[in-house]
């Protein structure tokens, strides 16, 4: 079992998977089709949690 996600700035694909309930490799689709915003620090890409928000709002709207 993972340990709880704390209250950082920035997540890493696992990390907003878990959140997303989705698979790492369903966020990094997601981030190779632009589907989801992603800053890119050194090799690796994160998000933010408002990122998630926003990616959850839009699509929630588009199914109203």
């Amino acid at each position: 079992m993972s340990a709880p996600i704390g209250p950082k700035l920035l997540l890493n694909a696992g990390e907003a998977a878990e959140l997303l309930g989705v698979s790492e490799t369903t966020i990094r689709e997601m981030w190779k089709h632009d589907e989801l915003p992603c800053i890119r620090i050194g090799r690796g890409r994160k998000v933010t949690r408002q990122w998630l928000e926003d990616y959850i709002a839009a699509h929630m709207e588009a199914a109203s």
